[in-house]
């Protein structure tokens, strides 16, 4: 995955509940910056506690230059962001 086109609020999408096979990607969050090369910070606006949240870049399966779509459904991001910043 070449990071070099992610961008600071860039919006972040997730594949929509039935996956890449059934639903449409699913705005969830905007990139805050880019965290140890390792990971996505996310804005906490967007949050609904109001606070920062991470996801690996693993989790990225694309990017171009208007948006970030990840390789997870909305459902598996909620339950496996990170609420704390990585060591």
């Amino acid at each position: 995955m070449d990071i070099s086109k992610i961008k600071e609020h860039m919006p972040v999408y997730a594949e929509g509940s039935g996956g890449l096979s059934g639903a449409s990607d699913v705005h969830i969050a905007n990139i805050d910056s880019i965290d140890k090369g390792k990971y996505l910070k996310l804005t906490k606006h967007n949050a609904p506690d109001g606070q920062h949240h991470w996801c690996p870049i693993d989790w990225v399966r694309a990017a171009d230059e208007r948006a970030v779509y990840l390789n997870k459904t909305v459902d598996e991001v909620m339950a496996q962001l990170l609420s704390e910043q990585p060591e």
